[in-house]
């Protein structure tokens, strides 16, 4: 594997746990404003070491349209 095919495959499974959290037609009970807080937070961090990485190793993607 690559650090490329890593970076896509980190990336996609990112996209894929913050669409699990944030799907809205789910019936579940309320998340306290503190919890909130910490999950932006937490996925910031994760949004932020893929920036890293893809940094880190010269990776070259390109935005989809």
């Amino acid at each position: 594997m690559t650090a490329t095919e890593k970076y896509l495959k980190m990336n996609h499974c990112f996209i894929e746990l913050r669409d699990a959290i944030f799907e809205s037609d789910v019936d579940e009970a309320e998340e306290s404003p503190d919890t909130e807080k910490a999950i932006m937070y937490a996925l910031g961090i994760l949004n932020e070491y893929l920036d890293y990485y893809k940094d880190n190793n010269q990776i070259k993607t390109r935005e989809k349209k």
